[in-house]
């Protein structure tokens, strides 16, 4: 039996940035992790941090922009570089009140200069309003890298199958988590729990009851999201970070590049503000396909082509290969817990249990000092400071995760990659031709 402060389930982004705050405030802490560390929600992520450009929403714009400073200060203590080698551009399309946009962004302190030299890819395109903005991207496999080095003592696989974790509780709180680490039951303590498992949250809060709130209707607290990333190698994409608002024309487009560290390669993952939620099964199994939509792949292609023309022209298409992948992720079901922006935190009626997911990887500090906030009255801060604890468990620590666009094809109830293939072959697949012209 191990007494512990507080007991993390799920080591994507959130759980992992929770770990590293709890452990500098010397509080015992434990993560546990089904797979591999980020293997979810975050390496699925095209890693943007936002700083509010995209979005026509003034305290949207200050809230980011104050949590890219976290950000900020996390990739300059752990040495992580920014994929972007230039400034990120936002741009809009034609008849846009980009007067109206850069008053938001001014008045919420956002850095932005017109755009001196528009890269050629997008000459030719309905975009017509260019500006240099101080966003930026990350790979989320560094991310989870750098979150993990100063924790890795904390750190712990969970062993396969429904059984490997059981929670002892009396509908109020929970007493004991009973886990499967390496084939051997480890009993746990913990003061608090913190369960930050992004699709596996919903199947955890039904171990112990708390995945409906009988206020709302027996509403589930946890509603999954597919969200959908076009993937694009070829030679003559420029690496570059951009969004393109729903604004004149444009659908809404998020382009984050990086390159192909098996080739050289640029890569393009492309997304759009467009994912559908869905409900969740009562067991928290997916009640829909992961595969990728057909209408979406041809909605994003119509995007692509309306922002960047110049890629599909014959001698540079016939260069280009395409991919898509998707992962159900986390949403919110409106209603119920406690909302803030784009974060979600839910004390589920217990006494020591939080569940916790922000839907944007930008939002993670944030979500992660309210946390702290619900943890520090029911846990004081240890006062003469816990030492290092060393890993006093005898079992594998997770492995991490490389983002999903690396892998060569997944397919599963919560995640699909499809392979590579070349541009032209990928219209024939998903029947889209006419979308391209």
């Amino acid at each position: 039996m191990i007494d512990l402060d507080v007991l993390v389930i799920g080591g994507g982004a959130q759980g992992l940035w929770l770990l590293n705050d709890l452990s500098k405030r010397q509080y015992r802490t434990v993560l546990l992790e089904r797979g591999e560390l980020g293997g979810g929600q975050t390496c699925h992520s095209h890693g943007l941090i936002h700083r509010g450009h995209y979005y026509d929403d003034t305290d949207m714009m200050i809230i980011l922009n104050a949590a890219a400073q976290f950000w900020e200060a996390f990739v300059d203590e752990k040495g992580i570089a920014k994929l972007n080698k230039s400034r990120a551009l936002a741009g809009f399309g034609p008849g846009t009140a980009v007067q109206r946009h850069t008053y938001f962004w001014s008045t919420a302190g956002l850095n932005f200069d017109e755009c001196p030299e528009w890269p050629e890819a997008l000459l030719g395109g309905k975009v017509k309003h260019l500006f240099e903005t101080d966003e930026f991207s990350l790979d989320a496999s560094e991310v989870v890298k750098g979150l993990s080095r100063d924790v890795d003592h904390a750190t712990y696989k969970l062993d396969e199958g429904d059984d490997a974790i059981r929670f002892i509780h009396d509908g109020k709180s929970i007493s004991s988590v009973e886990a499967s680490l390496s084939g051997t039951q480890v009993e746990l303590r913990p003061k608090f729990v913190v369960i930050a498992a992004g699709i596996g949250n919903c199947g955890l809060l039904g171990r112990i009851g708390a995945n409906r709130n009988p206020s709302a209707g027996e509403t589930f607290v946890q509603a999954q999201r597919k969200n959908q990333m076009m993937v694009l190698r070829g030679d003559h994409l420029p690496l570059m970070t951009a969004v393109f608002p729903i604004r004149g024309g444009l659908q809404g487009v998020f382009l984050c590049s990086r390159e192909d560290p098996e080739t050289g390669r640029p890569v393009w993952l492309v997304s759009d503000h467009n994912s559908v939620p869905f409900p969740m099964g009562s067991d928290g199994t997916p009640q829909t396909s992961a595969f990728p939509s057909q209408e979406w792949v041809k909605r994003m292609l119509i995007s692509l082509s309306s922002v960047a023309p110049g890629l599909f022209v014959d001698d540079d298409s016939s260069k280009l290969e395409v991919s898509v992948y998707t992962g159900l992720t986390s949403e919110r079901s409106f209603g119920v817990g406690q909302h803030m922006t784009d974060m979600y935190i839910d004390p589920l009626g217990f006494d020591n249990v939080l569940t916790v997911w922000p839907t944007k990887l930008t939002m993670t500090p944030f979500a992660s000092n309210v946390v702290m906030r619900f943890i520090r009255p029911k846990v004081p801060e240890p006062a003469g400071g816990w030492p290092r604890v060393e890993r006093e468990i005898t079992a594998r620590a997770p492995l991490v995760a490389n983002e999903m666009w690396q892998r060569t094809r997944v397919s599963t109830p919560y995640e699909v990659k499809t392979p590579w293939l070349p541009f032209r072959h990928f219209l024939e697949e998903w029947r889209a031709e006419k979308e391209i012209g």
